[in-house]
Formats: structure tokens, C-alpha cells, sequence
């Protein structure tokens, strides 16, 4: 420990001790009588009440006295130190240059004060304030006794040592925080040498940990992420370092890497997370999207290269997720590209910029058009218009979804009331549900506000939910789609069979339709498996009451073999593309007209003339 030989004045407390402390060396040493009175009294009691240690010792460094606070601290009784010498408290910690630093500062000032690590009698070691003053008989006089004052100041600095911990790691997970990583990251910066030898920051973020987390409840979630953060700290070598940056994200440092083995270490980390996890008896299987960016091709600071390594990340993320992706030049330009369309998608409901279209669903036994599936799009300013696949994945990751589902319900509800009006209150139409609209518990207010508002035929609407969906806290889920099927809200699974399908669930919720995906009606004809999947689902959907309907329709062929197989409705390109509200009423308006012909009103292959309404453009 560091010591100060400047000599500072004592405190009142310490003054007193101290004199206190020359009368008892006075009085052992023979040198003096302590005066008698109220003063020797006043000093005695103090010498036996201070918080402070004290020690004095002879001018040949015998201890001739040490106060109760000085017993209680160090363990050692009076009785067993008198006549030893204060070197039995050394703990070995400091060096001999410490000691002759301080026997130099009490030699030239007559007093030293600083830090130092003693031992207690049990062995334990303290961390302790020290003053030592020399006591002369008179000024430049020969050393009469060495008065010691010290207090323990151990539980402060661990204290201290706690304090800075949490400054500098993460509270869940005992990891590193950025803070901490900044500083290793700019050391390593440093030492850098030129060649292959770089350093890198590899950003990995949890895929579908949302999902997850709600499956297993927040201190599931939590325990989760103390065992991942655990998993890639072992994963890791001992000057690599894991931090865990908030949320799902974990960052890794690697100093010094050769750049060629780079994508090995990465995948190394990844290893990490290949076994799932048990979480209060279930177990979790994890998977990341990760992104790298190295110094100093990819950034010159930490920050720097952090940004550069989400960039890459979310690159992971477009590309299938479970994956490791390089920062490039590219994908940066991508990046502002993808802040752009979010500052514009931001503003796109404000701006009554959102619009709908329709894509058809038709009676494959009829060719009537029944309904329709509402799909959003957007008319951005200087652009055009803007497919949904363009632009939903970012309103979801970023939380927008919610508004731009709050308008979509409100517009369908808008044109069902509008279609009753002008007689076509037998359609329904079919609106996509996100589960973020189901995490945030706002699904159930905003159908029944949609609803209100424009006063439509609840059995018109019909949500749209992925299998996904019910796989999040499915309990709830369930309570909020049985709640809104009292209202009379109808109900279908899209992309049935893509995911994972319970029938539990179906029975449960109370499903009205299927939708089968377009992957199984592409090759219906072509891929015996395909059809088979096909017909499962149609022959369980009946034996369930359910309706089916076939997406993805593009040819004679396919609308044919779905009816023999026993499909109830048909959608895809083959009946429509999807077009704007009036060409969709205009070709509705005109399927119920030609609906109450005899069939030699039909047009040709029973379409209804469709291409001509405006539904095949």
C-alpha cells in the first residue's frame, strides 16, 4: 500500500488518545507520573472508550501498551503482546522497501500515516488507516515512545470492492458490462500489432428469446439468461471476454485473434448454446443470430465497432437467423437504409399513407366470391407503394406493428359495415394478427374498439392467427380469442402445417377455418407427399367441423385437384391478385349477380369471368 510521510494534523479525537497514550508510556517507562485529578480521569476513560486502536511502544519498538479497541480489532489480549514487538501484526503482504519508506518519513517528520494489510491474531488478514507518531521528550530531543492509532477499514473497502463490481458488471448475470468491456476493448486497441493479428467484437442476439421468455415467465426468462451468459463465459478462453449488453444481447471480445481464424472462434462461442437448457424442470432450446466487425479495417473505436457489429448482426438475422455474418461496407449502407424506412414508417399512419388491398377467397365448389384477405400497404412518399414484405418484419422488431394494426382492424370493420350496406353482408374479411399484438394485451381492446366504432357484423371478421402464436403463453391466448368468439369474431390458423400444430389447441379455441399453406398447394399435383398432407388436413378439418381454404392457387390445375380433395375455398392468383377496394367491390358486386344466375351464367372454367372484374390483374 501507498503511504503519505507529509505529516497532517490530528483530529480532536485523536489528540486525546494520543495524549492519553504519552501518559500510559509515561507512567510504564518510569519517565513521569501522570498528574492525579479530574483530567487523568477524563483521559483514562477515553483511552478505554475509543473506536480507535491504539499501541505504544518504547523507543526500542517494546509494546508497553495497547488500548480494548486494539485487543477487540487484532485479537490479541494485552497480556500477550506486552514487551513483543508491533511486527507480530505483519501480514507479509508488503514489501521491505514499504517498511524503510516509513522508518525514513517517521525519521525526517516524526510521523507516518497511510494504508497497510495486517494480520490478526487467527490469521485472518484487515486492511487498515495507520498513524505512527514519534513522542520526544522535547523538540529535536532523543525518541521517548512511538504512539500507533489505527481502524480497521476493511468492511469499507469491501465495500468499495462491491461498488465497483456492480459499476462494471451486469446485475442479472454477473457478467462484464460495457462498461468494463469499452476499457478492455480500448487496452487491446493498444496492443494491436500490425498484419493478421487484429481484435474483434462479435454482438449475438438471442432469436426468438421474446417467445421464450414469455413460455417461461420473467424469472424463468431471467434464469435462462444467467445460465446462457454462464454457457459463453466457458466458451470462451481466458483473455476473451463475455458481456452481456442488455436485454438478449451478449458481446464478446476477442483482444487478439489471427483474422483467419476468426469465423472458427465465432462458431467456437456458438458451441455454447448447442445443448438446450433446463429451466425449473423444462428445458430451452437457444439459438443466435451473431454479427462481427474487427478493428481496425471495421472501426477505429468501440463504439464504433459495436454499431458495425449490430449491423451485421441484424444481416444475420434477414438472413434466416442461427447464423454468423461479417460487417461490410454494404451492409452499412444497408443500415442507413433501414433507419431511413424506419423514420418514414414511423410517421406512415399519421400521414394516412397505410392503405388496404384485397385479395379474394372464393367457393371452389361455386367459384363465388365469399371474402377477402385485407393486406396493408404503404405509399411511401417518393417511392411508391410499398409491399408488406418490405416493411412489416421492421415494424414488428421495432414495436410500430401496433399502430399499423390498430388501423388495419379499423379500416376492415370500416369496409364490412360499408359492404352490408351496399349488400354484400355475406363477405368476410380476414385480417393478419401479430403475436406482438397478443404480448402487449392491447388484441382484445383493439378488435372491440374497431368493432364499436363502425357498428359492422362481428361474424364478418375473421382473424388470422400463425401456429406460432399459440405457442406463446397459450393459456392467455386462449382466454382472449375465447372472449372475442363470444362477440362473434371468427376465427382461422394461417399456414397450417408449416409449424407446430396441436389439435388440442384447434378443439380448444374453438377454430373455424384452416388455411393450407401455398408450400403444400404449389406441388399438389406433383408431389404425392404434398398430397397426402393435403388430404390429412382436409379429412381432419372436416372431422373437426372446420372449413379449409387453400392458399397460393395460381393454376386450373391446382383449384381442381383442391376440390376433389374436398377444400372449401380457394385464394391466390388464380381468382386475383391482390387490387384496391373499389375493383374489389366492382368484382364482388358482380360474383353476386352472376351467383343468382342458372350455372349457364357462368364464364368459362366457372371463374366468373374474373380476369374481366379486375380481380386477375
Amino acid at each position: 500500500m501507498g503511504s503519505d510521510s507529509k505529516a497532517d494534523g490530528a483530529t480532536p479525537l485523536e489528540g486525546v488518545v494520543a495524549a492519553g497514550a504519552v501518559m500510559v508510556a509515561a507512567g510504564a517507562l518510569g519517565a513521569a507520573q501522570a498528574a492525579a485529578g479530574g483530567g487523568s480521569r477524563l483521559l483514562a476513560t477515553l483511552w478505554h472508550m475509543a473506536q480507535v486502536a491504539v499501541l505504544v511502544t518504547d523507543a526500542q519498538l517494546r509494546i508497553v501498551a495497547v488500548n480494548p479497541a486494539f485487543e477487540q480489532l487484532t485479537g490479541y489480549a494485552e497480556h500477550e503482546v506486552l514487551g513483543a514487538k508491533p511486527s507480530l501484526l505483519q501480514s507479509g503482504l508488503q514489501p521491505h522497501a514499504f517498511y524503510e519508506a516509513m522508518w525514513q518519513a517517521l525519521g525526517a517528520h516524526g510521523v507516518w500515516q497511510g494504508e497497510i494489510t495486517n494480520r490478526r491474531k487467527d490469521g485472518t488478514h484487515f486492511h487498515e488507516f495507520l498513524k505512527i507518531q514519534a513522542i520526544r521528550a522535547d523538540e529535536g530531543g532523543q525518541v521517548r515512545c512511538y504512539v500507533a492509532t489505527f481502524n480497521d477499514l476493511t468492511l469499507e473497502k469491501a465495500a468499495q470492492s462491491q461498488a465497483q463490481h456492480l459499476a462494471s458488471h451486469d446485475l442479472l448475470t454477473g457478467l462484464p458490462n460495457l462498461l468494463l468491456m469499452r476499457d478492455r476493448a480500448g487496452q487491446a486497441m493498444g496492443q494491436v500489432g500490425s498484419g493478421s493479428c487484429v481484435m474483434a467484437v462479435m454482438l449475438l442476439d438471442l432469436d426468438h428469446f421474446k417467445a421464450i421468455n414469455d413460455s417461461l415467465g420473467q424469472a424463468g426468462g431471467d434464469e435462462l439468461l444467467r445460465q446462457i451468459g454462464h454457457a459463453l463465459s466457458t466458451g470462451v478462453t481466458s483473455a476473451e471476454t463475455v458481456s452481456r449488453r442488455g436485454g438478449d444481447e451478449f458481446v464478446v471480445l476477442f483482444p487478439s485473434a489471427d483474422a483467419t481464424l476468426l469465423p472458427q472462434m465465432a462458431q467456437r462461442v456458438l458451441v455454447a448454446l448447442a445443448d438446450p437448457f433446463a429451466v425449473n424442470g423444462r428445458e430451452a432450446v437457444v439459438s443466435a443470430s451473431v454479427g462481427v466487425a474487427v478493428y481496425p479495417s471495421d472501426g477505429a473505436d468501440f463504439d464504433t465497432l459495436l454499431s458495425h457489429a449490430e449491423v451485421a448482426m441484424y444481416q444475420a438475422k434477414e438472413s434466416g437467423r442461427r447464423c454468423i455474418r461479417f460487417f461490410t461496407d454494404d451492409m452499412n449502407q444497408g443500415a442507413r437504409g433501414r433507419m431511413d424506412l424506419l423514420s418514414d414508417l414511423s410517421r406512415a399512419v399519421s400521414r394516412g399513407e397505410l392503405r388496404l388491398h384485397f385479395q379474394p377467397v372464393v367457393n371452389l365448389a361455386s367459384s363465388v366470391v365469399v371474402g377477402a384477405e385485407a393486406l396493408v400497404r404503404w405509399e411511401r412518399p417518393g417511392v411508391g407503394l410499398v409491399p408488406p414484405g418490405e416493411f412489416i418484419a421492421l415494424a414488428e422488431s421495432s414495436g410500430l406493428i401496433m399502430g399499423i394494426g390498430q388501423w388495419v382492424l379499423n379500416e376492415a370493420c370500416q369496409h364490412l359495415a360499408r359492404w352490408r350496406s351496399m349488400g354484400l353482408g355475406h363477405l368476410h374479411l380476414a385480417v393478419n394478427v401479430s403475436a406482438m399484438q397478443f404480448r402487449q394485451g392491447q388484441l382484445e381492446q383493439q378488435v372491440s374498439d374497431a368493432l364499436e366504432r363502425s357498428g359492422c357484423d362481428p361474424s364478418r371478421l375473421e382473424l388470422e392467427l400463425t401456429e406460432s402464436v399459440l405457442m406463446v403463453r397459450p393459456d392467455e391466448v386462449m382466454a382472449v380469442i375465447r372472449r372475442l368468439k363470444q362477440r362473434g369474431v371468427q376465427l382461422s390458423i394461417d399456414d397450417f402445417g408449416t409449424g407446430y400444430s396441436s389439435l388440442a389447441y384447434l378443439r380448444r379455441l374453438a377454430v373455424d377455418k384452416l388455411k393450407i399453406d401455398q408450400s403444400f398447394v404449389r406441388d399438389l399435383t406433383i408431389d404425392p407427399d404434398g398430397a397426402a398432407i393435403v388430404r390429412a388436413v382436409i379429412q381432419m378439418a372436416r372431422s373437426l367441423g372446420l372449413k379449409t381454404v387453400g392458399e397460393g392457387v395460381e393454376t386450373q390445375v391446382n383449384r381442381r385437384a383442391l376440390q376433389v380433395l374436398g377444400c372449401d375455398l380457394g385464394q391466390g392468383y388464380f381468382f386475383g391478385r391482390p387490387i384496391g377496394v373499389a375493383d374489389f367491390e366492382q368484382a364482388a358486386l358482380r360474383s353476386s349477380a352472376v351467383a343468382a344466375l342458372p350455372p349457364s351464367g357462368l364464364g368459362a372454367g366457372g371463374r366468373l369471368g374474373l380476369r374481366g372484374s379486375g380481380l386477375g390483374s
